[in-house]
């Protein structure tokens, strides 16, 4: 009964209750994995991947949460899959921010509930980054190698 609560409860979260999810552990599993790069350029479009190794017939959901500098919560996103992966692309140039903070939800058919990434202890780690210049990235890096 509880899985199928949070099942739902997470299929029509309010903003509110997103502290809850994060606060919840997780099983830690090889079937859900997110390899965040290192650096996200402020004037490139950005492809969030995740990759799930279920059987597409009891996949439910997947869904990227995601927050920046500009607003106060996090919104959800639908994933699609691309070429074997669920991808979102978030684009700088139409949503200008320093700062962008995300994690992902997979809900299967049976109710069962997965995040990524996750710490060690099955807590969700949200994935932080700064938007660089490329210029100044670029030209930093040059001058580290002289």
């Amino acid at each position: 009964m509880f899985i199928l609560f949070t099942s739902l409860l997470l299929q029509s979260l309010p903003q509110d209750s997103i502290s809850q999810v994060l606060q919840r552990s997780y099983n830690i599993t090889p079937l859900v994995f997110h390899h965040p790069e290192k650096v996200i350029f402020n004037t490139r479009p950005y492809d969030i991947d995740l990759f799930v190794d279920f059987k597409n017939e009891k996949i439910n959901s997947v869904s990227l949460f995601i927050k920046t500098d500009v607003s106060n919560s996090y919104t959800e996103h639908s994933m699609g899959v691309t070429r074997g992966r669920y991808r979102y692309r978030f684009d700088p140039n139409k949503t200008p921010v320093k700062n962008i903070e995300y994690f992902f939800i997979v809900t299967l058919k049976d109710f069962s509930i997965y995040a990524a990434p996750l710490d060690k202890n099955g807590y969700i780690k949200t994935v932080k980054r700064t938007l660089v210049d490329p210029a100044k990235y670029f030209k930093q890096r040059l001058n580290k190698r002289q």
